[in-house]
């Protein structure tokens, strides 16, 4: 392969970095006013630290010659000044640029910290809003590393580049004051730091690749750290076999081998910046001497700033090598913005005050286009009725449940509500209006009204007292010594797992709505927990259209009527009697029960 030219690889880096601020641009939100704040204040003090330079250079070459005043001769002015009227002028010049450069660190610190919370309120906010398919979708542990680590890094990058800015405009700032004084030394400068650049811009393209493979290693990593947090209690039980231990060993190597070059590149670089600088910098000082320069108060401004440019310059290097490690974090997060944005839950535009009815009519859903789950699906069910819904595993019981709860549109077919198509109706009233009870009942850390209340401020705390007699856990919370403020959560002792699943029937009744879905409620309780469930279910059936997936008799006891889901067809939906006596799968799973319970 030939040679690229010198300006192809200067052409290359400029088109990275306008690469870079393409990234990060949209993380700044409304600090571009802020941006320009900090580039006003960058040449501010790149001003006030060339006069400075420059007053010291003048000031150390008067007392070396123990003169009483000093010649000032920037461009074509010739000033004489005394040297006590120097020295305060130096002195309101080292304030000014301590001030300065405490704004300059203020800035990007408070553009970082603002980057932060906006990006994790947007990335929050963008994964909520999003339809239920991209959010099942998604992998245990990718959210929070992208909440967490992503966010941290996209915010550090945000701050990098704007320390990167002020060191640029200083740099620059300098450069020009440079001129003023010398205009081949400014030229030297100039060249000098493009050839610097150049040289090592094959290390800054190495550790850009390197980054980019760090941070998906990273996200790999990250999911099945959570993996393991999951299934802590399984891990306990079955033991963490040699196999398990190997998997986990994998994603850690893969971590630390990006991790250790890009770790190794970002300490090295910037040395070999440092020790190529200072070459540059003594063959710079070479060429003044042979450039015949005589005064050596413009020799002394000359070598200041040249080392304080080394300084901004080394800077400038670090603000590139930091960047180029955490934009590919950056870029993850945009990605991932760009794919709960583009596809947000859909919504209707029509009040619901109240569900009477709903009606499926031949409804088909596929989650890959022509491997249709439910086929043909039919039926009506009215407020007051209590609907069961039985199948073998895989039958698509859960994905008619999502349909029911709007998680999901139906690939083909009618969905109405009250005679009206489901998807044309206000979400937030659909949601008011139906209400869910997992098979696996969650709870937050937090007090037992938490819990129930579920992020609902309009629910008053009588509204939740009677919720908690309607799922029968009143009596049980009033006897805990904290009562209603007692703390539970998903793996706090305070409460059994009937307790924990009658919580979650409180939480979703805590809302009076007109449609409620219930998936396997009684299936991992006790007989006392189930009992009071069956209460539950007895008094509520009349009140609200009640939707429940079980396989226990004593659950589908309840029922008016019962669908029987098979392959994705609903083969069957009638009064239990009658499916008793027709229905194949139906009778199969009654003498399966009767037998476990004569056992």
């Amino acid at each position: 392969m030939p040679a690229r030219p010198p300006w192809a690889s200067g052409l290359r880096g400029f088109r990275g970095l306008l690469a870079v601020w393409r990234q990060l641009r949209p993380f700044l939100g409304a600090s571009p006013r802020q941006l320009a704040l900090l580039a006003g204040g960058a040449v501010v003090a790149g001003l006030v630290e060339a006069a400075l330079l420059a007053l010291v250079a003048v000031l150390a070459g008067a007392l070396s010659q123990g003169a009483s005043e000093a010649a000032i001769t920037p461009g074509p002015l010739d000033l004489r000044v005394a040297l006590p009227t120097l020295i305060a002028v130096g002195v309101a010049l080292a304030v000014g640029r301590a001030v300065l450069q405490v704004w300059l660190a203020y800035l990007p610190a408070r553009l970082g910290a603002r980057a932060m919370a906006d990006l994790r309120l947007r990335l929050f906010d963008g994964f909520t809003r999003t339809a239920w398919p991209v959010q099942a979708a998604e992998r245990d542990g990718a959210f929070q590393t992208l909440m967490g680590t992503n966010v941290s890094y996209a915010s550090m990058a945000v701050t990098r580049l704007a320390s990167g800015i002020t060191a640029v405009l200083m740099f620059a700032t300098l450069l020009a004051s440079a001129f003023v004084l010398s205009v081949w030394t400014a030229l030297v400068l100039i060249a000098a730091s493009t050839l610097l650049f150049l040289l090592l811009a094959p290390l800054s393209h190495r550790l850009r690749r390197h980054t980019d493979e760090l941070a998906g290693e990273n996200v790999e990593y990250g999911k099945g750290v959570h993996e393991v947090v999951q299934m802590a209690e399984e891990i306990q039980v079955f033991g963490a076999s040699a196999a398990y231990r190997q998997e986990v060993d994998r994603l850690v190597q893969r971590v630390r081998r990006p991790l250790f070059r890009v770790r190794f590149l970002l300490r090295a670089v910037p040395q070999l910046y440092q020790s190529v600088a200072l070459l540059l910098l003594v063959l710079a000082l070479a060429f003044v001497h042979l450039s015949g320069t005589s005064e050596i108060a413009v020799l002394g401004a000359v070598v200041l700033i040249l080392v304080r440019s080394l300084t901004f310059g080394q800077h400038i290097q670090a603000s590139w090598l930091g960047l180029v490690e955490l934009v590919p974090y950056a870029e993850q997060l945009r990605r991932a913005l760009d794919e709960y944005t583009s596809r947000p839950q859909p919504d209707g535009d029509r009040p619901l005050a109240r569900v009477e009815w709903v009606r499926m009519h031949e409804i088909h859903y596929a989650y890959t286009p022509g491997d249709d789950v439910l086929r043909g699906v039919s039926f009506t069910a009215r407020r007051g009725e209590t609907i069961g819904i039985v199948g073998p595993s895989g039958a698509g019981k859960s994905t008619l449940v999502q349909l029911l709860l709007r998680l999901r549109a139906p690939t083909a077919g009618e969905f109405e509500v009250n005679g009206e198509d489901a998807a044309s109706i206000r979400r937030a009233d659909w949601l008011r209006r139906v209400s869910y009870v997992p098979q696996t009942s969650q709870l937050i850390w937090g007090t037992v009204t938490d819990n129930i209340r579920f992020y609902r401020p309009e629910i008053t705390d009588a509204e939740v007292v009677e919720a908690a007699r309607r799922a029968h856990i009143h009596d049980e919370i009033a006897s805990w010594p904290q009562g209603y403020d007692t703390l539970v959560g998903q793996r706090v002792a305070a409460v059994s797992g009937g307790q924990r699943q009658r919580l979650c029937l409180a939480r979703a009744l805590a809302g009076s709505p007109d449609v409620l879905v219930l998936d396997e409620p009684t299936s991992a309780l006790d007989v006392r927990s189930e009992l009071a469930v069956q209460q539950s279910l007895e008094e509520l059936k009349h009140d609200v259209l009640l939707f429940l997936v079980a396989h226990r008799l004593s659950t589908l006891s309840v029922c008016d009527r019962v669908m029987v889901v098979v392959d994705g067809r609903l083969q069957a939906m009638d009064v239990p009697a009658a499916l008793l006596e027709h229905n194949d799968f139906y009778r199969e799973v009654t003498e399966i029960t009767r037998r476990q319970g004569a056992l």
